[in-house]
Formats: structure tokens, C-alpha cells, sequence
């Protein structure tokens, strides 16, 4: 990658702490908003697809109307991951591990709105939110009984049992599909977005997006691969190495490294488009800086506030930045029909909020917001774009470069 494509002078990063769940978002009026009611898969059990607790999956579908009627947009949810028997157990007692516990009316914002001047490339598609009840990015299937607690790891399943039945829906027909994804559920869409494709006739267009999922294979401040070994242990728990990319885990030496990104995406045939800033504060509360790597607090301010940070805290920000780019070098270099959209905000997860999607002050590439990587666009000439976020002006990098990445 070129050189100047790794900016590396860093002033202030700006801080939007976004959250992986949809924001509730009101016309400028105020009384308007989406609200899409929960389907439970009834024949779920058929495939023993369960929630953490055994309830049944879900999904929220606002269908589409016009000339998007046949094309279908996936959004998986999003929402971190246990590893171990007790974060499981307590995670199936909330919505994250039990759609008993899950609201059953959501809000479809950002790239889910039915607004046309909100959402202008998919506004009119078949727009799915596939609700996230497993703990490990819809991939496992295995399943803990000692006798007194009973857990279901059965994302695999959940992921299939969902497809089915919306395929009789009309997404069996789709002319075209998106299948996508924020945080964990970003991670979803580079675990399955080939699979996608094994459900669909085979005219359809198939694309992926994943928004804020590309986590990064790490070291943390204290040198240890703290992220890896979370991981591990979330495999090893959840069975889910046996559905990691055959051709990823036969050539690595380490085969759980194929739930990180940065290897598995080379493997991937449908066409990709990552989305991710490469400050992701996700990442950088847990990649680079968990609590068990700073246990004296030397980070908290930073943390809160990156204006707060030292000299030697921005280097190692830097630094976290320039290997985000260098992990999508390959991929920037040689993919022929993929292509990214990464920013140097301190944010997470940016396609579901309305803000920063498609808004008045949203992040733009040569005066065209983020939305313009829509679908019918994503495979134009190679670009490399200089673009500014409005909203991060008083809190941006001597060198605003995204580095955008599409080629036919």
C-alpha cells in the first residue's frame, strides 16, 4: 500500500461513542419513526436453532415496495459475545441471549429507513433485521447440559432456520441481495456471506457489507493477544471452528485465526465492502486497551476523551491505526470486486444510526455521503478519495485520507 495512504500525524481524534443497537430516530417533525414487529421462526426447532435459553430466533422484516420489491437487504444485529459458561448464563437471561427479553417492536434507521431522503439506494428493498441471541456472530452449534443449566449455542442453526424462512417470503426470488451487518453482526456477514449465496438462485446479485467487524488479530498494550485467547475460548465453547472457511483454516497454522477478518476475508468470493473506522473505539477499549492490560487506570482519560490522551497514547493510537490498514492492504491491492470505506473518527458501528449514514452533517467523500456505496455502486473504478467528516472538525487528523478501494 502506498505510503500515503497511512497517515500517521494525529491531532485529535473526534470521540462518537455509537451504539450497535438501532438509534431511535424522529422525522424533523418529530411524531414519525419505523417500527417493525418481530417474526418469531416457529419451525426453528425443527433444526434445533434455539437462543442461548432455548427461545426461539427472530427477525423484523419491513418488506419493500416498487422497483425494490425483489431485492432484499439482511442486517444482522449486532452485540459482543460470551466465551464462557457464566457470561453465557447471565447473557441468556437479557436480549441478547433470549428474545423473551427482546423487544418485539424495532426501529429500522440509517440504512434500514423506509424513508427515500433518508435512506435514497435501499429505502424500497425488502430491509431484515436479524435479531442476535447466540453470543457468537450467528456461527456456533453446540449445546451445554451439566444437569442443572442448559445452553443452547446454535447461531448456525438460527442463521439457517432465518434464510428459510424467508425464502418462501420472496427472497427465494431476490433479484438482488445485501447481506449486512454492525459490530458483532459485521463479523456475521464475513462468516456467512458465501454461504448467502448457496440459498439463492443463482441469477441473483449477491453482495456483503460489513460495518464495524473488522476486529483486528492485536497485541495489547501489555503485549498479549488478549482478543485471540477471548476468541479461543468463544470457539471452543460455541463449536464453531467447524464452520469457519475450509480453505482459511486449512492453510493456517492457528485455525481459530480464520474468526478474525484479516484472514478469512481473502477467502471470501462474493463481493465485499468493509466499512470500519480504523480508530474503531470498540477496539480500542478492548483490542488495544482492555481492562485487564491497564489495571492501574493509566488509560481511563484517554479513554473518555481522546483529546485527553499523552503523546505517548496517540503514538500507540497511531500505531493501531496503521496496522488496521496494513491487514486490508491485501485486500485493498487485489480485490476485483470488493472495495472499503474507512475513517478515522473514534466510532463504532456507522450504517445503523441515521447521523452518520445519510444525514445533513454525515461523512462525505467528494461531497457524497456514506450511503453512496450503495449497491448498484459497488463496483466502480478503483478510488483512493480524500474526503472530511463535517461533524469531526474540531477533532480530525492532519491527513483525512479514507482509503476507498472498488475495482471491477
Amino acid at each position: 500500500m502506498n505510503q500515503n495512504m497511512l497517515p500517521t500525524q494525529l491531532v485529535i481524534g473526534c470521540f462518537m461513542a455509537l451504539s450497535c443497537a438501532p438509534w431511535w430516530v424522529y422525522s424533523q417533525n418529530g411524531d414519525n419513526r419505523t417500527l417493525v414487529n418481530m417474526t418469531l421462526v416457529r419451525n426453528a426447532s425443527v433444526l434445533g436453532a434455539y437462543c442461548l435459553d432455548g427461545s426461539l430466533p427472530a427477525y423484523h422484516l419491513d418488506r419493500g415496495f416498487g422497483a425494490g420489491a425483489r431485492n432484499w437487504l439482511l442486517q444482522f444485529e449486532g452485540g459482543g459475545w460470551c466465551n464462557d459458561i457464566p457470561s453465557c448464563l447471565e447473557r441468556a437471561k437479557t436480549h441478547r441471549g433470549s428474545t423473551r427479553f427482546m423487544n418485539k417492536l424495532e426501529v429500522f434507521s440509517g440504512i434500514l429507513s423506509n424513508n427515500a431522503s433518508l435512506n435514497p439506494d435501499f429505502y424500497n428493498w425488502n430491509r431484515v433485521k436479524l435479531r442476535y441471541c447466540d453470543g457468537a456472530s450467528f456461527a456456533g452449534d453446540a449445546k451445554f447440559d451439566n444437569g442443572t443449566s442448559l445452553l443452547y449455542f446454535r447461531g448456525q442453526r438460527i442463521w439457517r432456520a432465518i434464510i428459510q424462512d424467508l425464502l418462501p417470503k420472496g427472497l427465494g426470488h431476490a433479484r438482488k441481495a445485501l447481506l449486512s451487518g454492525c459490530s458483532a453482526g459485521g463479523l456475521a456477514s464475513f462468516l456467512h456471506c458465501d454461504n448467502l449465496t448457496n440459498y439463492l438462485p443463482k441469477n441473483t446479485s449477491v453482495k456483503c457489507l460489513s460495518d464495524a467487524g473488522f476486529f483486528l488479530d492485536e497485541r495489547d498494550i501489555s503485549l498479549n493477544h488478549s482478543m485471540r485467547s477471548f476468541y479461543e475460548g468463544l470457539i471452543s465453547l460455541h463449536g464453531v471452528e467447524q464452520n469457519l472457511d475450509k480453505s482459511c483454516t486449512g492453510f493456517r497454522y492457528y485455525p481459530v485465526q480464520c474468526f478474525f477478518p484479516q484472514y478469512a476475508l481473502k477467502y471470501i468470493r462474493t463481493p465485499f465492502f468493509v466499512l470500519n473506522s480504523a480508530y474503531d473505539v470498540y477496539q480500542f477499549h478492548h483490542i488495544l486497551v482492555p481492562p485487564s492490560a491497564d489495571p492501574k487506570g493509566h488509560w481511563y482519560h484517554c479513554k473518555l476523551n481522546p483529546a485527553a490522551c499523552n503523546a505517548a497514547q496517540i503514538r500507540i493510537l497511531q500505531g493501531f491505526r496503521k496496522d488496521m490498514l496494513l491487514a486490508l492492504s491485501f485486500f485493498y491491492r487485489y480485490s476485483r470486486r470488493g472495495g472499503m470505506f474507512i475513517n478515522s473518527c473514534f466510532a463504532h458501528c456507522q450504517s445503523e444510526s441515521q447521523e452518520t449514514w445519510f444525514a445533513a452533517d454525515s461523512p462525505r467523500l467528494s461531497n457524497k455521503s456514506r450511503s453512496t456505496k450503495s449497491y448498484h455502486r459497488f463496483s466502480p473504478p478503483s478510488l483512493s478519495l480524500r474526503g472530511s467528516i463535517s461533524r469531526c472538525l474540531k477533532h480530525t487528523f492532519q491527513n483525512s485520507n479514507w482509503t476507498v478501494s472498488s475495482r471491477p
